[in-house]
């Protein structure tokens, strides 16, 4: 991956899912396939969507190979071993790959579904192993290169991940020794039949390694382009497009849950000043600060801000009293003025400050995020009209109180 892989720490604990970074082709997290949780459980959702409807298939045609084989096996095998045998692929195989279907079709068993996946493919496994040890007992000679098959399977081509495919497959090879064992297989027979399933479980390791190595690496690499493309390049923060994308959608809850929200429109006073004043270099870094207030104030998974241009950002908080709303403005505000970064081109305090504008209510039908945004523009020009450095809230009746 290369310059792809580089580590990044995200400086977002404000947005919808965070993660503490992104590893690297070096980290311990890609080598030992576990990331840390939250990026594992992100990686986790990742590999359910793209291999979801992968293991579906796998299963089904799984399902209709053991049928196939169910149907050359009553035609060719003698009694009472057909009978035998039929009662492990009908009765033991085919159902535990049915139940591994349907579980795919039921979303609150998708946490548990390469596990759910892993035992019906263990059971095909060690079902193998039983056909071909019911075989043995009748000495007929049916035989075992299908646990081979069986093992490959396991590794490309039913969706699991390294770890339950791994575990299929050598428990199956430990499986298979002790039949043999058991079946009385003279010595050097085993030894080379055990020599060509064992190197089939080390060619299917390596391989389902890599595999989920490549997977994981496709991953970070998605994420960090999600990244760049949501997140503001100068402060960290969400850009414009991403919290409007957002934003509309904790609207949409909140209207079908019948919270409330806050949305607010903050504007650093005189900024223009400032830069003029200090030089644009400056501007940034100060912008920068600003923002890393901003986003301290905002740490709920459905809460959101954003830059939403120059120096004017944009945030939006869930579910919170208009009381609580207005007390988290006020520490923020207090927040940016405790950086105490000189400010001598302002009218409204000797050091940088912040004016904001909140629109407090509930959603209605009807109504959409951008009504909201204008009303907190709104309430931003009358903490402006008022002198700047201060907070005003809008409701949508028109009743305002301020800060």
């Amino acid at each position: 991956m290369g310059q792809a892989q580089t580590a990044i720490k995200t400086i977002c604990p404000w947005r919808l899912e965070t993660v503490d970074h992104v590893p690297s082709g070096h980290d311990p997290g890609m080598r030992l396939l576990r990331f840390s949780d939250g990026l594992e459980q992100a990686f986790r959702r990742y590999h359910l969507g793209v291999f979801l409807v992968r293991m579906r298939w796998a299963l089904l045609v799984a399902a209709a190979l053991f049928l196939l084989f169910a149907a050359l096996d009553a035609i060719s095998l003698p009694q009472p071993l057909r009978s035998q045998v039929l009662a492990l692929r009908l009765g033991l195989i085919l159902p535990a790959l049915a139940l591994a279907w349907l579980a795919t079709y039921l979303p609150r068993l998708h946490g548990w579904l390469q596990w759910i996946g892993g035992a019906a493919s263990l059971v095909c496994g060690l079902g193998v192993v039983g056909i071909v040890g019911v075989a043995r007992a009748h000495a007929f000679p049916l035989p075992y290169e299908g646990i081979i098959l069986v093992i490959f399977a396991f590794y490309f081509l039913t969706g699991l991940r390294f770890m339950p495919a791994v575990l299929c497959g050598w428990a199956t090879f430990a499986a298979y020794l002790g039949m043999e064992e058991l079946a009385g297989t003279p010595g050097h027979v085993l030894l080379y039949n055990a020599f060509f399933v064992g190197s089939a479980n080390l060619i299917g390791t390596a391989g389902c390694y890599f595999l989920e190595y490549a997977v994981r690496q496709n991953f970070l690499a998605q994420r960090q382009l999600q990244e760049m493309a949501e997140k503001d390049f100068l402060t960290g923060l969400l850009n414009r497009r991403a919290f409007s994308a957002r934003a509309e959608s904790a609207w949409r809850q909140a209207q079908r849950e019948k919270h409330a929200v806050g949305v607010a429109m903050m504007d650093v006073d005189y900024f223009k000043r400032y830069n003029d004043h200090y030089g644009h270099a400056a501007g940034d870094d100060t912008l920068r600060k600003v923002a890393q207030v901003i986003g301290q104030h905002a740490r709920r998974p459905l809460d959101i801000v954003a830059r939403y241009g120059g120096e004017e950002f944009v945030g939006l908080w869930y579910d919170v009293s208009a009381q609580d709303m207005q007390a988290l403005l006020e520490r923020m505000r207090a927040g940016i003025a405790a950086l105490d970064l000189p400010h001598a081109a302002s009218d409204a305090a000797p050091r940088v400050s912040i004016s904001i504008g909140l629109a407090y209510l509930q959603p209605q039908p009807g109504e959409g995020i951008e009504d909201a945004l204008r009303l907190a523009d709104v309430a931003l020009y009358l903490a402006k009209e008022q002198g700047r450095n201060r907070v005003v809230c809008k409701l949508p009746d028109r009743r305002d109180a301020t800060g």
